[in-house]
C-alpha cells in the first residue's frame, strides 16, 4: 500500500492489546494438579480481546516473548514437531499481528523454535538476536524489525493509513552456540533508525525486559529502552512484573499510577495469561505526520465468571489438550516416603536430594571412560520458588514436569576447592548478615530470589551468618577438608552453566554439555526402584547464641512441620504469607514431619 500524505487536523485512536510470558497456558488447565483453573490463559483472554476488538476499530495485538515454553503441553509439543504446534494454533486464531522473541523460545533448541515459526501467520521480531555459523537452516519468519501497514478508521468514520513500526527485543544472556544476544539498547537504536528510514509513524517496542528492583542493574532494560528518543510506547515483561502498579520500584522516570515512563506509555501484563495489557493511542495529524496527542495505559483481567475461553481455541487444542493429560498419568517410579519441598532455604528437601541424585547419575554415566571419571563428583542444585508436597506412593508424570518445569539438560565442569568456596560464598549471599544476641532479624536478602542459592550435594558445610566473617565455614568432601587445589566434577543444569551462571563459573572447564534433559534424568533415576532414604543435610547455619531470625513462607507448610521445628509462626505477613521466627540458637531442627 502506497503511503499517502496525512490531512491535517484529523484525530484518531489506536488500541494496543498486549500478552506477555504466557509460558503455555493455552487453556483453562492446570496439568499439574490436573484440575480446570481459571488464573489466566490465552483462551480466555482471546475471549475478551475479540470483545475489546469489536468495540475499537483501531487495534493491535502483540505477544512479547515466552510463550513456547512453561507447561507439559509444550514438552509434548516438542516431541510431535511436525504438527502445528498447539501454541501458534492459538496465536494464529487469536489474531496476532506480531511476536516477540524471549528468552524461553530457545529452550528446546533452534529446529523446535524454527518449525514453530513457519506455521505462525504473524512476524517474529528480535532487533538483537543473531545466529552464528554453527546454525543450520535459520529461523524462517524472524524479522529485526517491521513496519505494519494499517488503515485506521476516524470517529467520523474516515479511513487513512498509518505505518506502525514495531522492534523486538530478546534479554542478555540467551544466548547458544547457535545464537547470539547482542546488547538491547545498541540494537534497539539501529532498528529504530531503519523504522524512521522506512517511513515509520509511531514505533512500538517489543522489550523482553522488566524493571529490577535497584532500577540501576540487572533486569531493567525496560527503563533504557523507553529512554531512547523516538520510541513511542513499550511493551515489558521477562520479570512476571505487571506495570504499572503498586510493587514497581519508585523512580523520578517512572509513574506507576498512570503507566509511563519517561512520559513514554509502557504496559507489562504480568504472565500466564493473568492480564491483557492495554495502551491507548489519541493520534493527531499534523505538520506532514503524526503526533500522540493522548496515552492510556491498563491492565485488564477477565473474569472466569463472564470469560468463557474462546470456542475456536478450545476446539483446536483439543487433541494437544487430551495428550498431555494422558502423557502426566503416566506412572514413572515409587517413593515411599513423602517428597516435600516447603522452605529449602532452611528445611531439608527430599525433593531437591532427588534431583541431585538424579543429575550426578546422568553425568556419571556419561563419564565412563574419560579422564575424569575418577575424580569425586557433587551436584549442584538450586531451591524453586513454588510449595511442592507429594504424598507417599506412585509418582507420575506430572510430578516430574513440577520438580523440573524447564527443558534444561544435565551438564558439568571442573572445579577446584577454591572455585567452589567462592560460588558457595556467593550463594550464601541470599542471607543477610544477622548480630549475634539480637532476635527477630529478618534472615534474607529479597534481592536474591531463591533460585540463586545453589546447594553442593556431595559436599558438607556451614554458613555463618556472623557480620565480618568468612561466611562458608568447614567445608568438607566425605569428611575430609577441601583445599583450594582440590579437583570435582560438579553436575549442574545447562541453565546454570549458561545465562544462570554469569562469571561464576568462567575458567571451569565443561566436561558434559547437552546431556540429558533433567527430566528425563529423573525418570530414569526413578527405574533403579523405590525411593527410601532420606539425605543428611547438605549444610547448617553456625550456632549464634541467643539469637533468632525471621523469614516468611507459604502457609502451607504449617501441616507438614514437624512439631519440634526450629520454625515458629509469629503471625501474618504481606502477600498472605506466614512469618516464621528460626532460632539460631542450635543446630535447627527443621526436619519435615512424615505425614
Amino acid at each position: 500500500m502506497k503511503h499517502q500524505e496525512p490531512q491535517e487536523g484529523l484525530t484518531f485512536s489506536l488500541q494496543i492489546l498486549a500478552t506477555t510470558d504466557l509460558h503455555m497456558r493455552l487453556l483453562p488447565f492446570d496439568y499439574l494438579r490436573d484440575v480446570p483453573s481459571h488464573s489466566g490463559d490465552l483462551a480466555t483472554l482471546a475471549t475478551l480481546i475479540e470483545a475489546l476488538r469489536a468495540d475499537h476499530p483501531n487495534t493491535l495485538l502483540v505477544d512479547n516473548g515466552d510463550f513456547l515454553q512453561g507447561t507439559p503441553m509444550a514438552d509434548v509439543a516438542a516431541e510431535n514437531a511436525q504438527t502445528l504446534h498447539p501454541a501458534i494454533s492459538a496465536m494464529n486464531l487469536a489474531g496476532y499481528d506480531a511476536a516477540g522473541v524471549g528468552n524461553h523460545e530457545l529452550d528446546y533448541g533452534l529446529s523446535i523454535l524454527s518449525a514453530a515459526m513457519s506455521q505462525a501467520n504473524f512476524p517474529f521480531l528480535s532487533a538483537n538476536l543473531r545466529l552464528t555459523d554453527l546454525a543450520h537452516g535459520g529461523l524462517p519468519n524472524l524479522r529485526q524489525e517491521i513496519v505494519l501497514e494499517r488503515r485506521i478508521q476516524g470517529s467520523e468514520g474516515q479511513q487513512v493509513p498509518l505505518r506502525v513500526g514495531i522492534l523486538g527485543l530478546t534479554p542478555p544472556g540467551a544466548g547458544t552456540a547457535e545464537i547470539v544476544i547482542d546488547d538491547m539498547v545498541t540494537a534497539a537504536k539501529t532498528a529504530l533508525g531503519r523504522l524512521r528510514k522506512a517511513s515509520a509513524d509511531i514505533v512500538l517496542a517489543l522489550c523482553h525486559s522488566g524493571i529490577s528492583a535497584t532500577g540501576t542493574s540487572g533486569q531493567d532494560h525496560l527503563l533504557r529502552i523507553a529512554a531512547i528518543e523516538g520510541i513511542d510506547a513499550v511493551i515489558g515483561g521477562h520479570t512476571h512484573q505487571p506495570f504499572p502498579g503498586p510493587q514497581t520500584v519508585p523512580l523520578p522516570e517512572i509513574d506507576a499510577t498512570t503507566g509511563h515512563i519517561f512520559g513514554k506509555p509502557v504496559v507489562a501484563p504480568g504472565a500466564f495469561g493473568s492480564q491483557l495489557g492495554r495502551i491507548v493511542l489519541g493520534l493527531r495529524q499534523e505538520h506532514g505526520g503524526w503526533r500522540i496527542e493522548t496515552s492510556e495505559v491498563d491492565l485488564l483481567s477477565p473474569k472466569a465468571s463472564e470469560t468463557p475461553a474462546h470456542p475456536a481455541i478450545a476446539k483446536a487444542l483439543d487433541i494437544a489438550h487430551r495428550a498431555t493429560r494422558h502423557i502426566c498419568d503416566q506412572v514413572v517410579g515409587t517413593s515411599l516416603a513423602p517428597l516435600q519441598s516447603l522452605t529449602p532455604v532452611l528445611v531439608p528437601d527430599p525433593c531437591l536430594a532427588l534431583i541431585a541424585r538424579a543429575q550426578a547419575r546422568s553425568v556419571s554415566a556419561r563419564l565412563v571412560g574419560s579422564p575424569w571419571a575418577e575424580l569425586p563428583l557433587l551436584s549442584a542444585v538450586a531451591p524453586r520458588q513454588s510449595l511442592i508436597a507429594f504424598p507417599a506412593g506412585e509418582i507420575r508424570r506430572r510430578q516430574i514436569y513440577e520438580l523440573a518445569p524447564f527443558p534444561d539438560h544435565c551438564d558439568a565442569v571442573i572445579a577446584t576447592g577454591a572455585q567452589l568456596r567462592q560460588w558457595l560464598t556467593r550463594s550464601a549471599s541470599a542471607f543477610l548478615p544477622v548480630r549475634s544476641g539480637a532476635r527477630l532479624q529478618p534472615l534474607t536478602d529479597p534481592a536474591k530470589p531463591p533460585y540463586t542459592f545453589d546447594m553442593l550435594y556431595g559436599l558438607t558445610y556451614g554458613i555463618d551468618l556472623s557480620p565480618g566473617r568468612d561466611r562458608i565455614t568447614d567445608l568438607c568432601h566425605r569428611g575430609i577438608e577441601v583445599t583450594d587445589d582440590d579437583n570435582f566434577i560438579v553436575a549442574l543444569s545447562s541453565h546454570r552453566l549458561g545465562d544462570g551462571g554469569g562469571d561464576l563459573l568462567a575458567g571451569c572447564p565443561v566436561v558434559c554439555k547437552n546431556g540429558d534433559l533433567l527430566s528425563t534424568a529423573i525418570q530414569h533415576y526413578l527405574r533403579n526402584g523405590p525411593i527410601t532414604a532420606e539425605d543428611p543435610p547438605v549444610w547448617r547455619f553456625v550456632p549464634q547464641p541467643n539469637t533468632s531470625v525471621w523469614i516468611d513462607a507459604d502457609k502451607a507448610i504449617m501441616p507438614y512441620l514437624a512439631k519440634d521445628s526450629s520454625l515458629r509462626p509469629i503471625g501474618q505477613a504481606r502477600n498472605g504469607l506466614q512469618r516464621f521466627e528460626v532460632d539460631l540458637s542450635e543446630r535447627l531442627r527443621c526436619a519435615p514431619a512424615a505425614n
